[in-house]
Order: structure tokens, then C-alpha cells, then sequence
């Protein structure tokens, strides 16, 4: 069993950047899933992108617009969002404070298997 705490405040310290441009935290990967935190700045985007794997967003806090497959769709804290592998995606926060939410991605999140395009 483990115990894990969700980060307070992202910094260069316990994140990174994803090619798509969230800034994320890892909390646990294994080789069924990864579980990561991100979080897009206030009037942020990330990168338009696809991946191989299989998503699922949990908002935590803010609100903002994904955009999957070409359809725009709003989301907000408590918001559970589910992207099938392959689908082409984007976040908007468009609040006034930063948009936070946990990622799952099965298998786990790989770099090289996301691919940018814009």
C-alpha cells in the first residue's frame, strides 16, 4: 500500500514539461498505468496532440474547454473526462486561475508515443 499527497504548486523542482506543454507531476507509474497531476496556467493551452494511450481526466480545480476529435466541450472542477487512445486533443483553461487535474493514462504515460500537431 502506498500513501501518496497531491502537489501543492508545481515548480521546475517536482515537475516537467510534456511535449504538449502541461506542466506535470508524476505520482505513481507501474506498468498497468501512470497517475500524473498537471496543471495549465491561467489563459494557457496545451499543444493539439494524440497519444497511443487511453486517458482519463479528473478535474480538480479552474475550468476550461478540451477540445477532442474537433468537438469543444466545457469542463470544471469535478469534471471526469475519458480520451480513447488516438483521439486528437487539447486543453484551454480559460478561468481566471490555474486549471489542475489528475491524469490516468493506460498503458502508462510514454513521451515519445505523443504526438504534436501544431
Amino acid at each position: 500500500m502506498k500513501i501518496m499527497k497531491l502537489p501543492e504548486d508545481l515548480d521546475e523542482q517536482n515537475s516537467f514539461k510534456s511535449p504538449d506543454g502541461t506542466l506535470i507531476a508524476e505520482i505513481e507509474i507501474n506498468k498497468d498505468y501512470s497517475l500524473a497531476y498537471g496543471e495549465l496556467k491561467r489563459k494557457k493551452s496545451n499543444k493539439q496532440h494524440t497519444m497511443t494511450m487511453k486517458e482519463l481526466y479528473y478535474i480538480i480545480s479552474g475550468k476550461g474547454i478540451i477540445t477532442v476529435n474537433s468537438f469543444d466541450h466545457s469542463i470544471a472542477k469535478g469534471d471526469v473526462i475519458v480520451i480513447p487512445e488516438n483521439a486528437v486533443q487539447k486543453i484551454t483553461n480559460t478561468g481566471r486561475r490555474k486549471l489542475t487535474f489528475l491524469m490516468i493514462v493506460n498503458p502508462p504515460y510514454d513521451p515519445e508515443k505523443e504526438v504534436l500537431l501544431e
